[in-house]
């Protein structure tokens, strides 16, 4: 790839967008752990807490959007961003101790970031990045594992706990698709650059 000062830019804005991917997906896993290991914590304070880590998402998708200067890969973020970010203020606005409303939005939250690497796998396809299977796989474990929240009312305790370790698994996951995109960030730039 012939380095102009379009490349240059883009590469800068590639590896802001990896940097903001990797501190989102650190403080899933931070908040899972937390929630895993502190299960009495009170249910307003886990809705804020869920609420505040799908908002960041939100603002994540969005920022990635707005400054992806032409990468076809984030044509859709600015929906999963909206909806993110929807559903993020809805739960903070909304900590109810009501638990079984924030099972439904985390479980919407795993959803939407399920689709939102199925869509990355299949740019990835197209472009013919051999990389594309571990990204689609990992959306659709996703959407299923989002599906089974939503579906699958758990006791308040387990709940909590169920949140933790579905936020740790998200977490995980993005970590991993953020390494694999950083370590092939070449071929991936020239497939949607």
């Amino acid at each position: 790839m012939a380095k102009t000062p379009f490349k240059n830019s883009i590469e800068n804005v590639y590896n802001r967008m990896i940097i903001y991917s990797l501190i989102t997906s650190i403080l899933s896993i931070i908040v899972g752990l937390v929630l895993i290991f502190l299960p009495t914590v009170s249910n307003k304070v886990v809705g804020i807490i869920v609420g505040v880590i799908i908002l960041i998402f939100g603002i994540n998708a969005v920022y990635k959007y707005f400054h992806r200067d032409g990468a076809k890969i984030y044509s859709l973020n600015i929906v999963f961003g909206v909806l993110y970010s929807i559903l993020g203020v809805v739960i903070i606005l909304y900590p109810y101790s009501v638990m079984e409303f924030v099972t439904v939005c985390l479980g919407l939250f795993i959803i939407i970031n399920g689709a939102t690497k199925v869509n990355y796998g299949l740019w990835l396809k197209r472009g013919s990045e051999d990389s594309w299977l571990v990204t689609l796989v990992t959306g659709i474990f996703l959407v299923v594992l989002g599906i089974m929240v939503v579906f699958n009312p758990f006791s308040a305790f387990t709940l909590t706990q169920l949140s933790g370790a579905f936020l740790i698994i998200v977490g995980i996951l993005n970590v991993s698709d953020t390494i694999l995109f950083k370590k092939r960030a070449k071929e991936i730039m020239e497939i949607f650059w």
